[in-house]
């Protein structure tokens, strides 16, 4: 009788701390609103057993969204939308991508430590980098340029691609998340929350092509 006691504290001890698992149905996430760490999927372990690393980048993502978006002058002169660009949009993005690499130097590490890490980080660090490509996507145009919608249309051109860097950033980490979620079975939510919101990201989706292809992503992002 002694011997089966032995073999399930042996399977107990294999788990190794920090994996203490979650019962029952997980939240799923919110894969259709703005992006914030409150709409992420609840994950199948305990924030307790998660590791420094990840429980700090996750600290530090979260401050990196109570950075508020800054709001465009009423006066949308090309004028004054430069000063305000110059003024107020430069410093925020400047503090804002500082937290989001704080963060995401965390969350790197705590990729390397385990697979559900890694799993989380990607989708973490794909929300960040959302939310200042849909900041930087929704400055208006001068109301100079009401008349002119060809020039318009540039303008807007040039403001998609000032977003581009970052929304590809965030498709990158979606697309990572997708994939590494796939295993173990109680994280696959979370796959399923990276896959839709990198669909809901402007321009290709790349999901179904590293899915259909059998590409294993092992990082959170990488440049």
């Amino acid at each position: 009788m002694r011997l089966p006691l032995l073999i399930a504290l042996l399977l107990l001890s294999a788990c190794g701390p920090g994996m203490a698992m979650r019962s029952g149905p997980l939240d799923p996430g919110r894969a259709e609103t703005d992006p914030s760490m409150e709409c992420l999927p609840e994950p199948d372990m305990e924030q307790a057993s998660m590791s420094r690393h990840m429980r700090f980048g996750w600290t530090l993502a979260e401050q990196s969204f109570l950075i508020p978006p800054p709001e465009a002058p009423d006066d949308q002169s090309a004028e004054s939308l430069e000063a305000w660009s110059s003024q107020v949009l430069a410093p925020w993005l400047e503090r804002k991508t500082h937290t989001i690499e704080s963060a995401r130097a965390e969350l790197d590490q705590a990729a390397e430590e385990n697979h559900r890490q890694r799993i989380m980080g990607g989708a973490i660090v794909g929300l960040m980098y959302e939310d200042v490509a849909r900041v930087l996507r929704s400055i208006p145009a001068p109301r100079e340029l009401d008349d002119e919608p060809e020039i318009q249309e540039i303008y807007r051109n040039v403001m998609t691609s000032q977003a581009r860097p970052f929304l590809e950033h965030a498709r990158r980490a979606y697309g990572a998340c997708a994939q590494n979620g796939i295993q173990p079975s109680s994280m696959r939510h979370w796959s399923r929350f990276c896959s839709a919101r990198e669909e809901r990201l402007p321009g290709r989706n790349r999901t179904a092509d590293r899915l259909q292809s059998g590409e294993t992503v092992v990082e959170v992002i990488a440049d």
